[in-house]
């Protein structure tokens, strides 16, 4: 909605502020709707005018689609399965192949966020957890891809777990000491930038304790 848009804009902008007060020489904010997978190369093809090239991409894009397919028509409709695909799997597939000829001319790297719901399923978000999954096939190829023709363009897969003052309303029901703190969740993100590995986990046990979990039938 109009709203959100606005709302996600003054995000953007106070983490625009932030970023030069850090000593960021130069920050641009470009807005776009991920759901039109159509065009959505062309936010690469802006990023490059404006910054004369690329070192890093996240590709962090989600919509945390809730509709239970049995209770609800809703969770059942092509528009709503067709978007969350598009926003959250067709979207980051586009921008990271438009993407890769612009890093490969500076050794760049990729970090493209996942999450435990690709593994641990989770009543009411079936298809989300269906787009995380094909997020995990896809990206996981395309690294295997650029090993094999000896790119020096790198890419982590970063499988993301639930944070303390995150969603509104929890994935899981999971205990206290299970959860992340954001902070060390974004110091881990920017070390991949340093270490590029090809997966990265936050908290770290947290994708391997939810599938126990979920095989103990506690979540």
């Amino acid at each position: 909605s109009e709203s959100d848009q606005c709302l996600h804009l003054s995000k953007l902008a106070r983490v625009r502020d932030e970023a030069v007060k850090l000593g960021s020489p130069q920050v641009e904010i470009l807005s776009y709707d991920y759901g039109n997978v159509q065009d959505v190369h062309t936010i690469i093809d802006q990023t490059v005018d404006k910054l004369g090239g690329l070192d890093f991409i996240v590709l962090n894009q989600a919509e945390i689609a809730r509709g239970h397919l049995l209770k609800s028509r809703h969770g059942q409709t092509p528009d709503f399965v067709g978007r969350t695909f598009s926003v959250n799997t067709l979207s980051p597939i586009e921008i990271a192949l438009r993407a890769v000829p612009h890093l490969e001319e500076n050794k760049g790297h990729i970090f493209v966020a996942s999450s435990t719901l690709s593994v641990v399923p989770k009543s009411g978000l079936a298809v989300f957890s269906a787009t995380k999954h094909a997020v995990n096939g896809f990206f996981y190829s395309l690294q295997r891809e650029l090993k094999e023709r000896r790119s020096e363009v790198t890419l982590t897969v970063g499988e993301l777990g639930e944070m303390t003052g995150g969603d509104k309303m929890p994935l899981f029901t999971l205990p206290d000491w299970l959860m992340g703190e954001k902070k060390e969740c974004v110091g881990g993100i920017v070390d991949t930038f340093i270490t590029r590995p090809p997966t990265f986990t936050c908290p770290k046990l947290h994708p391997f304790l939810a599938k126990l979990f979920w095989y103990l039938g506690r979540i």
